[in-house]
């Protein structure tokens, strides 16, 4: 059930936001103006500065607006605690920034990740798993400056919940969701792992051919050896999941058991739903392509890896998922470039490999 916003109760909580990158930005943005009182952490200096000089600046189609808010650098001396802390750096990130994140954190607060992946394991080290929360969602932003960054057009849709549903409080749960709320749609779930291996899969199936093809979202789905591919590598996901034990929310509508299944009418149901999916992303590249593109290196070890990682740790193979490691490495160094061919190299790991071209 979706909660409604509740602007008296949500200012009176002190935010804190770990990794002040497009996604952190532009969470800080919309609680700073909704009044909550708000800090963010970062590394990049000219950035900090800029938001302690002139404020966070944020456009959102033809709006624009600024709000002041706390910067500071990630090495800089705060005294302050928070009733709550959101990570939201890169997966590569985390263990480093936990036990900053921890340090900053009310006894009574409580740790949020609003990552790609799954690292609530790696902040549980910092801080009770009682205190550890998590935010699945769909909400795009992109940096543009220093202090600036822009809302990508689509849904803002926020799915939170605690790590531990049966250890941690169901009052502070509705207080974050009411509090993700200011941000967009958002709604609690008891299930967060089954949520976060669920986005895990849709992840690792999309986001890396996006790198390795250099296709859009839409292109890329309207091939059928993407689609096949995707397919392919969901499996992998979804019986690490299995092996995990997690109940898996059910990706894109349709129920983990059939993802798993290779009976032809479960094929075709996820093959059309899959090419309806690219059709509602439309020319959208996701959060790969963005790493690689300001960075020149992606969260693929801790995307695609984690799932060889948890394969392999219970002596099943992850064929595909190593392959798109290896491939974006690959990409990474310069030892290969963004193409289309790409898919049809990779397709080659495939237990029942086809050849179609893509044109």
């Amino acid at each position: 059930m979706a909660v409604p916003p509740s602007l008296t109760h949500s200012a009176l909580l002190s935010v804190a936001i770990v990794g002040a990158g497009a996604i952190g930005c532009r969470l800080a943005f919309h609680l700073a103006k909704n009044g909550v009182a708000c800090a963010l952490f970062d590394g990049w200096a000219a950035h900090v500065d800029a938001i302690d000089r002139v404020g966070l600046h944020c456009a959102e189609g033809h709006q624009t607006g600024t709000v002041r808010l706390r910067a500071h650098a990630l090495d800089a001396p705060v005294s302050d605690q928070f009733d709550v802390v959101l990570v939201a750096v890169r997966s590569d990130q985390t263990a480093q920034v936990a036990p900053f994140a921890a340090r900053l954190l009310k006894p009574s607060g409580v740790l949020v990740s609003c990552q790609n992946g799954i690292n609530e394991h790696v902040l549980a080290e910092a801080v009770g798993l009682d205190q550890i929360f998590g935010c699945t969602m769909v909400y795009g932003a992109r940096l543009v400056a220093p202090g600036r960054v822009e809302a990508l057009q689509g849904e803002d849709t926020f799915r939170v919940g605690a790590w531990d549903a049966g250890r941690a409080s169901a009052l502070k749960l509705e207080e974050l969701v009411r509090l993700f709320a200011l941000c967009g749609l958002a709604t609690r779930t008891d299930n967060l792992p089954g949520y976060r291996w669920m986005k895990l899969a849709l992840n690792a199936m999309a986001n890396p051919l996006l790198l390795l093809s250099g296709l859009t979202a839409s292109e890329l789905h309207s091939h059928e050896l993407a689609r096949r591919l995707m397919a392919a590598i969901s499996r992998e996901v979804l019986t690490a999941a299995e092996v995990s034990g997690a109940r898996v929310e059910p990706p894109l509508g349709i129920a983990a058991a059939r993802w798993l299944s290779h009976h032809p009418d479960d094929e075709d149901t996820i093959d059309r739903c899959l090419s309806r999916h690219g059709e509602a992303l439309g020319a959208r590249r996701l959060s790969m392509v963005a790493d690689f593109q300001a960075r020149g290196r992606t969260e693929v070890d801790h995307i695609n890896g984690f799932v060889v990682h948890a394969l392999q740790s219970a002596g099943l193979p992850a064929r595909l998922n190593q392959g798109v490691v290896n491939f974006v490495h690959d990409v990474e160094s310069g030892r290969r470039t963004m193409e289309p061919d790409n898919l049809r190299e990779l397709a080659l790991l495939m237990p029942d490999t086809f050849q179609n071209s893509l044109t």
